[in-house]
């Protein structure tokens, strides 16, 4: 259930703004309409995605300053389906991304949508990589041309020699537990010469049930992987955020409070970022926001970092505000996509900065 993802503004959109006490991280607005930004190191650029006037996303790339802004596309895909940046290889070379199939094809008991393929629900989606001027793409993973077959996130290494994905395998269905569909986790070693090749490509199914399982982080010596499941819960709206040894298959339960998703390692693996309902006000009639908290990896230590969702608060502004997946800057700053509406990719990216 990507965030999964900008036509609204509300009132503290119109000039960046900033708060701090006790236990708050400093939030600023860095780009209204931009979502699932991905931050390089190595070139210092971001890559976003926006949609067009139609409705279908594209990939941007600008600086960290939001400056500079440009579209990346490749002139082998369609300008009419959905584009989406996913993960930057270290260099700054290569942009992994999800690239919606051209053809539509006839399948028995579903008609083909264009939001079907809408970034984080990710049907009839391929991975892909392209340079960072957008002169070659290649495909990595040519998915099924079918509604049971799609990829919704992924995660790369912080050495880039490991990159993993989440992949459906069957279609969304009427029950809490496969609402969003069944999905398993794909972990694959890369090899980088004039383009980025997968090998030794590797399937995990916690519980070895159909159940929701989307990867979020990779830590540092690209031995746990970070995923959210209904695997034990069976229910999309009660997600606890998990990790898993890929080396010897250990899962282990992070959080129990409310849902929670979006578990990313600080760059130096000390500390877990996730997002969460917890202590979370809802404002009728919108439905149960999120905010970001840290954590140690081993679940130990939770603390809140954002309180967009609390009565009262100088963050919140009495609306559902749900907070989304982190690319981070630093050791204790990220950039992290909020959206505003409970379907569909409505809301901003802002920059968040935390003791």
């Amino acid at each position: 259930m990507r965030k999964i993802r900008f036509l609204f503004i509300f009132p503290l959109l119109l000039f960046p703004f900033s708060f701090l006490h006790s236990q708050h991280a400093v939030i600023t607005v860095w780009k209204d309409s931009a979502m699932g930004a991905i931050y390089n190191k190595a070139t210092q650029t971001v890559a976003y995605g926006k949609p067009d006037k139609k409705g279908t996303y594209k990939i941007y790339l600008c600086d960290t300053l939001g400056n500079n802004e440009h579209m990346l596309t490749y002139s082998g895909w369609s300008p009419d389906r959905h584009q989406w940046a996913e993960e930057w290889d270290p260099s700054g070379k290569f942009l992994y991304c999800y690239v919606e199939k051209t053809e539509y094809v006839k399948e028995k008991g579903h008609k083909r949508k264009p939001v079907d393929a809408c970034p984080g629900y990710g049907a009839y989606t391929d991975l892909w990589a392209i340079t960072r001027d957008g002169k070659k793409a290649w495909k990595l993973v040519d998915e099924p041309n079918s509604y049971n077959s799609g990829i919704i996130h992924s995660a790369i290494s912080p050495d880039g020699k490991m990159f993993a994905w989440s992949e459906r395998i069957k279609a969304p269905q009427f029950n809490m537990n496969l609402a969003a569909g069944s999905y398993v986790i794909r972990v694959a070693d890369i090899t980088v010469d004039s383009c980025p090749h997968f090998s030794n490509i590797r399937t995990f199914q916690p519980g070895g049930i159909d159940a929701t399982n989307e990867l979020d982080g990779i830590c540092p010596g690209d031995s746990v992987i970070t995923f959210y499941s209904t695997f034990e819960s069976k229910n999309l709206f009660a997600t606890p955020v998990y990790k898993i040894n890929i080396l010897t298959g250990k899962i282990t339960k992070l959080t129990t409070a409310s849902f929670a998703q979006a578990g990313t390692f600080t760059p130096d693996g000390k500390h877990i970022v996730y997002m969460t309902g917890d202590s979370c006000n809802i404002f009728p009639p919108q439905p149960q926001g999120a905010d970001w908290w840290i954590m140690n990896t081993d679940g130990s230590g939770k603390r809140r970092l954002t309180y967009m969702n609390k009565k009262g608060d100088a963050q919140c502004d009495n609306h559902y505000r749900l907070a989304g997946t982190v690319s981070f800057m630093s050791d204790n700053c990220f950039f992290g996509g909020v959206m505003t509406k409970s379907l569909g990719l409505v809301g901003y990216t802002v920059k968040v900065r935390f003791e």
